[in-house]
């Protein structure tokens, strides 16, 4: 586990306010190997990573894991100069972001097969795809802070949700 990682996981398990020894006592490990894994000086398994990215139960943390697992097909946590925090900014943010992707959605040539679209055509839908992104990574941040906010585990939403989706037959 490299250190930046490991300054992730420190930091994650210090905003819930769980100590090395609460999170080994979580965890099929000792409070010397996580203080190893905080400080770079040990690899982290990887077969321990999701177990203790729900045993912290962070949402920020959540990101740090996903990405790491899916690499680039990932939604990202949005923590940027012009980002707050608050549940009323991120939901207009969403909001924008939600409109912005429509717009886009609403111009793009959906009747045309792809081999007949021109350069310009295919462009907007590359255009489409990336609004589409931001809107998605807006809404799932927004339900990180919703889920900060109200100490809802963020884990349990998505597994909730989930299984709604088998439920409503969007998922098998």
């Amino acid at each position: 586990m490299k250190v930046m990682e490991g300054e992730e996981l420190a930091s994650a398990r210090r905003r819930k306010g769980i100590t090395q020894q609460q999170l080994s006592l979580k965890l099929p490990i000792s409070r010397e190997s996580i203080a190893k894994y905080e400080t770079g000086r040990q690899r982290f398994p990887k077969d321990l990573r999701a177990l203790t990215a729900e045993a912290i139960d962070d949402e920020e943390y959540y990101f740090v894991r996903w990405n790491e697992s899916a690499g680039d097909v990932s939604i990202p946590y949005l923590n940027g100069d012009f980002i707050e925090h608050h549940p009323t900014a991120m939901m207009l943010l969403v909001k924008k972001e939600s409109l912005e992707a429509l717009d886009h959605l609403e111009k793009a040539c959906w009747y045309k097969p792809v081999r007949f679209q021109s350069d310009t055509e295919r462009e907007e839908m590359r255009k489409v795809a990336f609004e589409v992104l931001d809107a998605a990574a807006s809404m799932i941040n927004l339900v990180a802070l919703i889920s900060k906010e109200y100490q809802f585990s963020m884990i349990q939403i998505f597994k909730q949700w989930r299984l709604t989706l088998k439920a409503r037959r969007l998922q098998k």
